[in-house]
């Protein structure tokens, strides 16, 4: 795992830490793309899409235990 990525599932677990919300978990995404979409791999890009497109409708919401997968997977990059 790379520090940025360790640094990514951090944040997105520190959003999850007071209930699973989708669309705090959402913004959270989104602002971590804001902040580090240069420095993101193609992989990293489109696992953060996908939890930034969980706002636009409950078609795209990921349960609770989806989400720490993704969380557990940022964590491998």
């Amino acid at each position: 795992m790379t520090y940025l990525a360790e640094e990514i599932a951090a944040k997105l677990e520190k959003e999850n830490e007071s209930g699973y919300n989708v669309n705090k978990i959402s913004r959270a995404a989104f602002r971590i793309y804001q902040n580090y979409g240069v420095d993101i791999s193609k992989e990293m890009d489109r696992k953060l899409l996908a939890l930034i497109s969980m706002e636009e409708g409950p078609e795209f919401e990921m349960t609770e235990k989806e989400f720490l997968e993704i969380v557990n997977e940022i964590k491998v990059m």
